[in-house]
């Protein structure tokens, strides 16, 4: 049996041309799931500080009705 290197040659590209689009595919799918991870962590951190401001907010209302409260009686 005799094995020609021009018969091997085209699979052994096709091999390699398939293992470089799977390299590739697999880093895109990987920065896609960082940035989802991002995006899920960016949501924490906007729902806390909404959490945050609001109850600033309840503080601020609660100074201001003072400070009303008070200066009628002047």
């Amino acid at each position: 049996m005799n094995i020609d290197i021009k018969l091997i040659l085209p699979y052994v590209a096709i091999l390699c041309s398939i293992g470089v689009s799977w390299g590739m595919f697999s880093q895109r799918l990987d920065a896609v799931e960082q940035k989802a991870d991002m995006i899920m962590q960016m949501h924490t951190d906007i729902a806390v500080i909404k959490e945050k401001i609001m109850q600033m907010d309840d503080r601020t209302m609660w100074i201001e009705e003072f400070l009303i409260k008070t200066s009628k009686d002047y």
